[in-house]
């Protein structure tokens, strides 16, 4: 089942299995129309120069791409993940079972939205009513990576800039699981060493 379209059962309550799946475009949709609204909200709320509300948003969106690699590595790559009775095989170790099942190429948003919840607060705490305008780039870039991800499992490698980006992923899917954490960017694979060495798939 490793390049499979199938979907497996990953609950036997029927509200828990529908629950984990879902449309991933809605869900990409709802996620950038908060990003948008909390924007909006920051902008009104905070008065700055254009180019302070810019380094903010982008700030986020920079910030993102570290934890993004980060759980994905440490998180999603913890412990038994390809072991169905673990929690972390239903969080993502079912992905790499079924790469290509549409319904669970992203978190649903009764998880995504908590989550979001969670990351804000944190940022809160640490700048204030800044948050306003850093999580909006943060959740973009989230936003991002739930875009190319979708496309990535669903579609042709594109010939242009992106096609690095699907062979990375697939790199990461299909030859060596320990490498090529970064989606939206290689960068923190350059920084950390989990670059893939070899680098063609079969």
């Amino acid at each position: 089942m490793k390049n499979s379209k199938e979907s497996i059962r990953l609950f036997e309550n029927p509200i828990l299995e529908s629950l984990t799946k879902t449309n991933a475009l809605f869900v990409i949709a709802t996620l950038a129309l908060i990003s948008l609204s909390i924007l909006l909200f920051g902008i009104i709320k905070i008065k700055l120069s254009i180019l302070g509300y810019i380094v903010l948003f982008l700030s986020g969106t920079f910030v993102y791409t570290l934890a993004e690699y980060l759980i994905h590595r440490f998180v999603y790559h913890s412990g038994e993940y390809k072991n169905p009775k673990k929690w972390i095989f239903k969080i993502h170790g079912m992905h790499h079972t079924t790469p290509r099942d549409k319904q669970r190429l992203v978190l649903p948003l009764p998880v995504s939205i908590p989550l979001a919840g969670l990351f804000i607060f944190i940022f809160w705490l640490i700048m204030g009513n800044y948050v306003l305008l850093f999580f909006p780039g943060f959740l973009m870039g989230y936003s991002y990576y739930l875009s190319i991800h979708y496309f990535i499992h669903t579609t042709k490698p594109p010939k242009n800039f992106f096609r690095y980006l699907w062979k990375h992923h697939l790199l990461h899917h299909y030859k060596n699981e320990t490498v090529a954490f970064g989606l939206t960017s290689p960068l923190w694979d350059i920084i950390f060493g989990t670059m893939p060495k070899d680098k063609k798939l079969e």
